[in-house]
């Protein structure tokens, strides 16, 4: 049985005499360690073709759910809120570090300590740190080292970026985007946040980062209901002139951005960053949340600099009101856009 990883699109050619037929199985990828599911029942109609199949992963009750709900919209959101639970939590690493670098008293030996458990994260940060983008090539040997010469807040930058590669990496079927295409974009607003954020609001450096990088998580909860519903979706967008967020709430009754709220309270982040993410495609709304308008801006730059997520183009000037909350004209993010991409270049050149 030829069977396919939908997340990193390699194929294995599996024994069917290894197989235990009529149950559903799974096991995680050899190459990117997400996990692949079998249904090999009976009367379904994978076992109906006798050519080779390429199996799915994740294609189990919780999609066969999407299906059923859909037909019920009253029921679809308390369904996709209960499949946030079972979205990976916020990296235990990351939680520990953040609690550490905010007591004034830590060190940098502490902190040191928490990273060095996990092995991965600990060996990617290296391999950031050691990256042409810091200008640290070749000189960082530990990750005691790391902690000093990067300073307290490039390091949770390095961090949260380093742990939410993975969770933000994964193929999304229905938004049509590959594997590290969601990984990308939000890195590119990561980047676009941090620039703003420098320039004017220097306090919320680390917090505009952050949400940057999972602005757009509510879109890892929703994929198998938007898969699902593409063919309709597609169709409203190009009968109305609509974009793809605005058909998630007319078909869906709610939107990606209300689901990556949902995530936020579920990971303990501030208020402040839910409402970010909520109001990130209408920082208007926001009533006056600083972080929102920041990462809308970014949103905008990470898109005019090719670095959209799949059908997203630049069709329009950004919001005025964005404009002055912050106080830029189109013509800076243009041109910062152009840097922003250089970075993220950089980076997943880095740990690529």
């Amino acid at each position: 049985m030829l069977v396919l990883c939908d997340n990193c699109e390699k194929s294995y050619n599996l024994p069917d005499n290894r197989l235990p037929q009529g149950k559903v199985v799974s096991f995680p990828c050899p190459s990117c360690k997400e996990k692949i599911s079998l249904d090999l029942r009976t009367g379904t109609k994978k076992e109906e073709n006798t050519h080779d199949q390429h199996i799915l992963p994740n294609e189990t009750a919780a999609v066969e759910d999407s299906k059923e709900d859909l037909e019920n919209k009253d029921n679809l959101k308390k369904r996709i809120l209960k499949r946030v639970e079972d979205l990976p939590p916020m990296p235990k690493v990351l939680i520990k570090a953040r609690e550490i670098m905010a007591d004034p008293n830590s060190s940098f030996k502490e902190i040191s300590q928490v990273i060095e458990k996990d092995q991965a994260i600990a060996a990617s940060i290296l391999k950031v740190a050691n990256s042409a983008y810091y200008g640290l090539s070749g000189m960082v040997s530990s990750i005691h080292q790391a902690t000093v010469v990067l300073g307290y807040k490039t390091l949770e930058q390095v961090i949260t970026m380093v742990t939410s590669s993975s969770l933000l990496g994964k193929k999304l079927k229905g938004y049509g985007l590959n594997a590290g295409a969601l990984w990308q974009h939000s890195l590119a607003v990561a980047m676009g946040s941090r620039f703003l954020a420098q320039k004017r609001a220097p306090i919320l450096e680390n917090d505009a980062f952050s949400v940057g990088l999972i602005h757009d998580a509510g879109k890892l909860a929703l994929d198998p209901y938007i898969n699902d519903s593409r063919q309709e979706l597609d169709a409203y967008m190009a009968q109305e002139n609509k974009s793809l967020f605005e058909a998630e709430k007319f078909i869906l009754g709610f939107d990606h951005a209300e689901i990556g709220k949902d995530l936020c309270e579920k990971w303990k982040l501030p208020e402040s960053h839910a409402i970010a993410i909520r109001y990130h495609h209408c920082p208007s709304e926001s009533k006056d949340n600083q972080l929102s308008h920041i990462v809308y801006l970014a949103d905008y730059m990470a898109i005019f600099a090719g670095l959209g997520c799949n059908s997203q183009t630049q069709s329009k000037e950004p919001d005025q009101n964005s404009l002055q909350a912050l106080n830029f004209k189109p013509e800076d993010l243009h041109k910062a856009a152009l840097e922003v991409k250089n970075s993220v270049d950089e980076i997943i050149a880095s740990i690529s």
